[in-house]
Parts: C-alpha cells; sequence; structure tokens
C-alpha cells in the first residue's frame, strides 16, 4: 500500500468556485535574508479546487531581484503567464515570480499587472509579524474542533485498535471530518513512531506513526498527531487521528465514515 497523501483533495465533483478577495493583513516575503515583497495591500485568488495564492502590487515589491525568464506555463483559470526569477546577487531561485499576462473576466481582472510568488521557491512567508508554512491561508477556510461523547472506533489489520467515546471532531472546509483521540483509548502496541513531519499552515507541526502489521511488515503513517500546534488549535494538541484509506475501517456511533 501506498503512504497516505499528505494534502487531501478536494471534491473532484465540486461546482469550481473562484474568487479575488482583499487581505486586510500585511504580507511579505523573504529571500536570501532580504524582504522582497511588503504590502497590506495583497490581494488573494482563492477557489475550493487549488489553493490560495496572494498577488502584490508592483510597487510593493523589490524590483532590483527580478529577471525576466522564458518559462510560460499557462494557469488553470488565468489564462497566459509571465515569469521571473528571484535574484539577489548571492541567490537564485527560477521562476519563482510570476504574473498573470491578461486575466480573463471581470472576477480576474484586478489581479492584472500585480506579481505572485511561488510558495516553495521563496524562503519565507508572514502575515503581519507570524510565520505562515506550506500555502496561503484561505479566508474561506473554517476549522471548528469540538469536544464529543460520539462513539469512534478504528480497525486495523482485522483488529481493533482505538475505541473512544471521548474523541474530539475537526471540521475543516472541503475536507472529510477528522476524528482526534486520547492516546490511552489507542492501542499504542500496533503504532511505531515515523521519520515522518508535516506542517499545516491552520495547525502547526505534525509527527506520524506507522502500523504495525501482524506479518511483521509495516504500514507507513497511517496516523498522525499535532504535538505543537498553532495558538489557535489547542484542543488537538497531543491527539492521534488516524488516515480512513491506511486502516481497515472508522465506525462512528456503530456506522462506517465514508
Amino acid at each position: 500500500m501506498t503512504a497516505a497523501p499528505r494534502l487531501q483533495p478536494r471534491e473532484a465533483t465540486a461546482p469550481h468556485l473562484v474568487n479575488v478577495l482583499h487581505s486586510p493583513k500585511r504580507v511579505r516575503v523573504k529571500f536570501g535574508g532580504r524582504t522582497i515583497a511588503d504590502s497590506r495591500n495583497v490581494l488573494v485568488l482563492r477557489s475550493n479546487h487549488f489553493l490560495p495564492i496572494y498577488f502584490f502590487p508592483v510597487a510593493s515589491v523589490d524590483a532590483s531581484v527580478l529577471k525576466s525568464s522564458l518559462h510560460r506555463e499557462p494557469h488553470a483559470v488565468g489564462g497566459d503567464t509571465a515569469y521571473w526569477d528571484v535574484d539577489t546577487g548571492d541567490r537564485r531561485s527560477a521562476n519563482a515570480a510570476w504574473s498573470f499576462v491578461s486575466p480573463p473576466g471581470e472576477n480576474l481582472s484586478p489581479l492584472a499587472g500585480r506579481i505572485a510568488f511561488t510558495w516553495k521557491l521563496v524562503d519565507q512567508w508572514f502575515e503581519e509579524d507570524e510565520e505562515v508554512f506550506v500555502h496561503a491561508r484561505d479566508p474561506y477556510a473554517r476549522i471548528d474542533v469540538l469536544q464529543s461523547s460520539s462513539h469512534v472506533q478504528v480497525w486495523f489489520d482485522g483488529e481493533p485498535i482505538a475505541d473512544s467515546h471521548r474523541p474530539v471532531l475537526l471540521f475543516e472546509t472541503h475536507l472529510p471530518t477528522r476524528f482526534y483521540l486520547h492516546p490511552d483509548d489507542i492501542n499504542l502496541e500496533r503504532l511505531t513512531a515515523s521519520a515522518t513531519t508535516t506542517r499545516c499552515p491552520y495547525k502547526g507541526i505534525a509527527s506520524y506513526w506507522s502500523g504495525l502489521l501482524s506479518d511483521g511488515s509495516v504500514r507507513p503513517d497511517i496516523a498522525w498527531c499535532y504535538r505543537d500546534t498553532i495558538a489557535e488549535m489547542p484542543k488537538i494538541k497531543g491527539l492521534v487521528a488516524f488516515y480512513p484509506q491506511a486502516v481497515d475501517r472508522i465506525h462512528l456511533d456503530g456506522e462506517p465514515v465514508a
């Protein structure tokens, strides 16, 4: 079995929603130890089918670091694009900055002349003075973390591995419900610590467990835990959640979870 995906996909059948919003936050980009973009007039291109993208006014970007690139890669909703390398003299990141050549339609027209950066091709992103990891935060995304007395059961390798009447349920826009369980309600002998770690811009740093199968083999990264949550997510700190596709099944109050 292949490792569970780190980013759960949006439902492919969901209607495509695309809009442009003004962000009230000050957003900054750093590369090579210097600030290369800094604005409180950032626009956010967001959709329920791709991650949000910050667009900066040209005047807020350090033009001295932008070097024209011949790379061209049409965007799914914005059409033709122009690219720049980001070059500080000491370091260069190819095709790290880009812009729509002529964004189509009235909805996307405010993005004309603005510059975006590919998230992973620069060093750091900040909203106000707090660093943001992985991707821009979607202003339409909401996370509700609720204490529950529902009965959650998890089976793995043909046997129960978790049984809880005190789960914490996490509801996140566009994503499946996640069931976070107290370690005391899990058979931890069937789990072994994994070297995998990931970051979530909404939750923090996650560490992972792999599952020990009865034949002695290991199924990688079947569960995760946020030992280091951001300040807004204290309710799930130290609790464990399982990928439904990595275990046999999960039941909520006796009914299978899709």
